[in-house]
């Protein structure tokens, strides 16, 4: 690559490939910066960043799962196929599970 050539043309391919080649790994949204990185993110509750470990095992290496009061942040660092790639999903904690029949007060009542 030509020192003044744009990096963001390997990573279009990278993403193509990857994408055709593995379509299960649905549900990210994805994007490619000025620098040529490749990158993928979710927000949500679903999954709980399990979509990182699925992309681990295509990519390569470890994803680092982070947990702060129920929820979390899961995100994975590489190079694929020459390509920087930065994959993350962020989760909240799903709302505490109250038992059938309970009577929450009123707004505002104490």
């Amino acid at each position: 690559m030509k020192a003044h050539a744009s990096p963001q043309p390997s990573a279009t391919l990278a993403l193509n490939t990857l994408l055709t080649t593995h379509p299960e790994i649905e549900g990210l949204t994805w994007s490619i910066d000025t620098l040529g990185t490749l990158c993928g993110e979710q927000k949500g509750m679903e999954g709980r960043g399990r979509i990182i470990d699925d992309c681990a095992q295509i990519l390569g290496g470890t994803p680092v799962h982070v947990r702060v009061d129920g929820g979390g942040v899961v995100e994975r660092v590489t190079v694929w196929r020459g390509v920087p790639v930065q994959v993350w999903v962020s989760y909240s904690a799903p709302a505490p599970r109250r038992k059938l029949g309970t009577i929450l007060p009123a707004a505002g009542a104490r």
